[in-house]
């Protein structure tokens, strides 16, 4: 009788494990030392790119505030008016036409007599419709005129509850608004700068901001004078000489354009220089002195830049020329 179950010799073999095909201790030694290596490479690299990233994180969120700020302020004095008419010099005993407003448009020094810090730019107040009324009696009336204003001030925020420990609301140099309801609106009846003596009721729109630039120009103007007549200053007003013979180029008018300019610092600058409720004795000294003359506009801001640059200040710089839409310029 004859098998089929096959005989050992007949069954497959299996090849023989040579130990020359086994990983020796010093090629796993070595293979570990490259993975090693290679993770310290991977991990410094992560961490390098986070490190970016939180950077680049923490500058957009330090200069939020004052971007948003910057197109807030640009919108409003986008639509500043005065309302400009002609009307008779003398109702009684007219002898010629003059521009006339009860409105007023008007920019200058920060700082006494004007509302904010000394040697920040400038403050700037002017009438808008933007429509805002603290009574609901007003609701729904869009086009209500308000007094509005900016300027830098170096000031704890008003908008922190009194109860909060001075840690919590520290001085910073700080970019406000003042925007009078409709119904407490003074420019019809206030004399002088009473219009918006309310300043008082001016709240933060963005800390760490140092300083606001307003330059009004004639986009027509000699790039060499920059400025507008009769003094060549920053400082602009709408009412100033209104009444001479002839009347200046800015008697109730509204410059075409204005250059507004914010120069902000982040808030880890802001603490590193942080001085209880004295200014900085770097950002007041940075500051003193610049942006008097329009001429040197650029030469300051430059000077300013480099400046914060040197001692590690991390900046930024908000510049835009805005067309003042209800203007008639009219030479």
């Amino acid at each position: 009788m004859v098998s089929d179950s096959p005989s050992p010799d007949d069954q497959p073999k299996l090849p023989a494990i040579r130990d020359s095909e086994a990983f020796s201790l010093l090629e796993i030694l070595v293979a570990a030392a490259v993975l090693g290596v290679m993770l310290v490479f991977l991990l410094a690299a992560f961490n390098q790119t986070s490190a970016v990233w939180r950077r680049s994180s923490d500058k957009i969120e330090s200069f939020q505030q004052a971007r948003t700020a910057f197109d807030v302020l640009r919108q409003t004095l986008s639509q500043a008016t005065l309302n400009t008419y002609l009307d008779y010099d003398n109702p009684t005993k007219p002898t010629r036409y003059l521009r006339q407003s009860e409105l007023r448009f008007y920019s200058g020094p920060a700082g006494a007599p004007l509302p904010g810090t000394a040697n920040t730019g400038q403050a700037l107040f002017y009438q808008t419709p933007a429509g805002y009324s603290a009574s609901t009696n007003y609701a729904g009336l869009e086009n209500l005129l308000n007094t509005c204003g900016f300027y830098v001030e170096f000031t704890t925020n008003n908008l922190v509850p009194p109860h909060v420990a001075p840690t919590g609301n520290p001085y910073r140099y700080r970019l406000m608004q003042l925007m009078v309801p409709s119904e407490d609106n003074t420019i019809y009846t206030a004399g002088g700068n009473g219009w918006f003596a309310t300043a008082t009721n001016a709240v933060p729109v963005a800390d760490n901001v140092i300083a606001l630039i307003v330059r009004p120009q004639d986009p027509a103007t000699s790039t060499n004078s920059p400025a507008l007549p009769p003094n060549n200053s920053y400082t602009y007003d709408s009412k100033a000489s209104a009444t001479a013979d002839p009347q200046p180029i800015t008697a109730n008018q509204l410059p075409p354009v204005v250059q507004v300019t914010l120069v902000a610092v982040d808030e880890a600058s802001a603490l590193k220089l942080e001085n209880g409720s004295t200014e900085p004795s770097f950002i007041s000294n940075a500051l003193a002195g610049k942006f008097t003359d329009p001429a040197s506009y650029e030469d300051d801001l430059s000077e300013l830049s480099k400046s914060l640059s040197s001692h590690k200040i991390n900046h930024r710089v908000f510049s835009s020329t805005v067309p003042l839409r209800e203007s008639k310029w009219t030479k």
